[in-house]
């Protein structure tokens, strides 16, 4: 029954292949109660809506069972049943529904959920490996355009995967892969290819031919992109690009890469005394909580200092432990540290997310925060979960909190809305390239009050044939992060 209290277990996660327990928390939750002659797979799903009506975000519109076998038992899944409680939370009737890294889909009605997933936990699955580790070659391909014509380039290398360890670098044309030409006519077959565990990429970079041989393996995620100063005018500008917030400290309880990177970053920043910053998180999915509120706090100005950063709206049950003494949901202050930073720049697209738009919107309401994006907004994730284990045979990741910044900003579902929409997504140069025309748009902006490409700027697009009307067509996906609470 739905009338006993349980003690929250937070585990921590960075990506949905992996997972960590935090053994220093509090007690495991009560079982559901659900009789013995069950067999497991009953036991499962009659969990899965226990948990599911006791955590999640819309607990109030999912009914209540008594036997809970009345639900379980009309399904022959855990997914199947969580698709239909997910069903049962209020509809949006004027959603825009974006990808991610899909076209926008005009007056889509939905539920509101549609979010929470059941991750496979079990001994034999490779979901239950170490945290921040990730299985695939790291590459991120994306054609240029959408004609049969257009040529295929590497978006993104990422940090410490095969492609990266192989000296693979955004930018990187594709001429074949496994022999295939890298052409928009042959889209599908570069995407089977893609899903093979050998890949040999014929490339190109500045004109000058070369070849690597990638295979499919594990590696620890490493997501610091780039980070530069430029000078702008009067002003010292800085740049950090991040694919993703992993995890902060190791299993070992040591800084991790990322942490090392990130503040060897702003240590360069604050020593050269940046007064602006364009943070890049166009591909950017989400992670840990903990680190998104890192990087906010390593931005804020002297505004923000000591003030609200976020707070959390949960459901009445969560508010009922948090009343029994839980500090899990605690509201987020940022702490007495301050930069000089007045303008933010986010450079953004329909694939930055949950833990991403974190930041967004904590320091909408401290500095001159302005969003550049490929489409009109985020992704549109307001929303975030931690694991509640079954079994151990699955884990319910149920959206079970939800984000509101000091202004009272939340409900973005249909994402944070871009300052300046339509910006392409060059994959022809790096990241940190001034060429590259998100990067450009903000650089003319901070230098003229402008968003529209000018001088140097407009000509390097236009003799490399850089703009575009349509948007970049990714060919493989990037995984979701979600927004994950530690």
């Amino acid at each position: 029954m739905l009338n006993k209290y349980f003690t929250l277990l937070f585990l921590v996660l960075i990506g949905l292949s992996s997972c960590k327990k935090d053994t220093d928390k509090i007690p495991s939750p009560e079982k559901p109660p659900v009789s013995n002659n069950r067999t497991t797979d009953e036991k499962v799903r009659d969990s899965i809506y226990f948990y599911y009506k006791y955590l999640s975000y819309w607990e109030s519109s999912i009914p209540v069972y008594n036997p809970i076998s009345d639900i379980s038992d009309k399904y022959t899944s855990g997914e199947s049943l969580l698709n239909h409680l997910m069903g049962l939370t209020p509809v949006k009737n004027d959603y825009v529904f974006h990808g991610p890294g899909q076209n926008i889909v005009e007056n889509y009605t939905g539920p509101l959920d549609r979010f929470s997933w059941i991750e496979d936990i079990s001994s034999t699955s490779s979901r239950s490996a170490r945290a921040d580790t990730y299985d695939g070659f790291g590459l991120f391909v994306v054609f240029e355009g959408g004609d049969a014509n257009s040529a295929a380039y590497v978006g993104l290398s990422e940090g410490n995967s095969p492609a990266d360890k192989a000296g693979i670098k955004r930018g990187d044309k594709i001429i074949r892969i496994n022999g295939v030409e890298a052409l928009g006519k042959n889209f599908r077959l570069i995407e089977a290819e893609l899903n093979k565990t050998q890949l040999v990429l014929d490339l190109e970079r500045a004109g000058v031919p070369f070849t690597k041989t990638l295979t499919y393996g594990s590696y620890d995620i490493f997501p610091v992109v780039k980070d530069s100063v430029y000078t702008v005018n009067a002003d010292k500008v800085g740049y950090f690009a991040l694919s993703s917030f992993e995890e902060m400290t190791n299993d070992a309880g040591q800084y991790t890469a990322m942490y090392n990177a990130m503040n060897a970053a702003f240590n360069k920043f604050n020593q050269q005394a940046i007064n602006k910053i364009i943070i890049d998180l166009r591909y950017n999915t989400g992670g840990y909580v903990s680190t998104a509120i890192y990087l906010a706090n390593k931005i804020v100005n002297s505004n923000g200092a000591g003030k609200l950063m976020f707070s959390y709206d949960i459901n009445k049950n969560l508010k009922e432990e948090k009343a029994k003494g839980s500090r899990e949901f605690d509201d987020v202050m940022f702490n007495n540290s301050a930069t000089n930073i007045t303008d933010v720049y986010f450079l953004v697209s329909d694939y930055t997310a949950s833990a991403s738009e974190i930041v967004i919107s904590a320091l909408k309401p401290y500095a001159n925060v302005r969003l550049i994006g490929e489409h009109g907004s985020t992704y549109g994730k307001p929303v975030g979960f931690f694991r509640q284990d079954i079994l151990n045979k699955v884990g319910l990741w149920a959206a079970s909190f939800k984000i509101v910044n000091s202004a009272g900003y939340t409900d973005y579902w249909d994402g944070i809305p871009a300052d300046k929409p339509g910006v392409f997504d060059n994959v022809r140069f790096d990241f940190g390239d001034l060429r590259e025309d998100m990067l450009a748009t903000a650089i003319q902006h901070i230098r003229s009050g402008s968003y529209t490409l000018s001088g140097s700027s407009a000509k390097a697009s236009s003799r490399t044939g850089t703009t575009r009307t349509s948007s970049a067509v990714p060919v493989n996906k990037l995984r979701e992060r979600n927004m994950i609470k530690d």
